[in-house]
């Protein structure tokens, strides 16, 4: 697939911090990262960060929209560490 075409040429890892462990919470929190198109990918990780997501969108505007609208609102985050991507050097692709 050709990103750029797709629209999703901007590539982030947002590393993301919880302050809660209550099962019911993760879970909601999970959901709503699965829900989104932008995330691409999400895994929980043992101890911190807790959650590595890969965030595909189409250009810098589009990420500040997703992470103001979608991302730092969400239940339980009390951090949010986002790295852009310079260069793909391999992948699943």
């Amino acid at each position: 697939m050709d990103a750029e075409a797709a629209g999703r040429a901007f590539e982030v890892v947002v590393a993301v911090e919880i302050g809660v462990n209550d099962l019911q919470t993760v879970e909601r929190l999970e959901s709503l990262l699965a829900s989104y198109d932008e995330v691409i990918e999400c895994r929980r990780l043992f101890g911190r960060p807790d959650y590595f997501i890969r965030v595909a969108v189409a250009d810098h505007a589009a990420y500040e929209t997703f992470l103001t609208t979608k991302l730092i609102g969400l239940p339980a985050v009390i951090r949010v560490d986002s790295h852009l991507i310079m260069k793909k050097i391999k992948g699943d692709d």
